[in-house]
Order: C-alpha cells, then sequence, then structure tokens
C-alpha cells in the first residue's frame, strides 16, 4: 500500500494501490496528478496542476 501526500502541503490525502489518480488537496486546494510506479513507497506528487479553484470555505457569504 501506498500513502498518498500532497506535492504542496504534503497532507496525507489517501492510502491504497491505484493505477492512475487525480485527487484534490482539501487542505490547499491543488489537484495532484500522480501514475503508479511500482517502487515508491510514500508517493509525493511532483506533477501537478498549477490552476487552483475555489472551494466552499473560499468563497463570500451574502
Amino acid at each position: 500500500m501506498h500513502n498518498i501526500r500532497c506535492g504542496s502541503c504534503n497532507r496525507l490525502l489517501a492510502k491504497g494501490l491505484f493505477e492512475q489518480l487525480e485527487i484534490k488537496c482539501p487542505r490547499c486546494g491543488k489537484i495532484n496528478e500522480r501514475t503508479a510506479s511500482p517502487m515508491e513507497k510514500d508517493v509525493k506528487y511532483s506533477h501537478c496542476k498549477t490552476s487552483r479553484t475555489l472551494d466552499r470555505r473560499q468563497t463570500k457569504t451574502r
């Protein structure tokens, strides 16, 4: 099993086995993409999208 961490803030995002993965970090909002590598134990993302979207908590309430 692999630990999947955000490449920006290093938060643990998931644990498991995968072939391809795209996951948004709830802490910093970074979209992390990863393709499986058989030798990795603790995965830290190096291929991250630069676009950052806002979630509900980052927008003004009426």
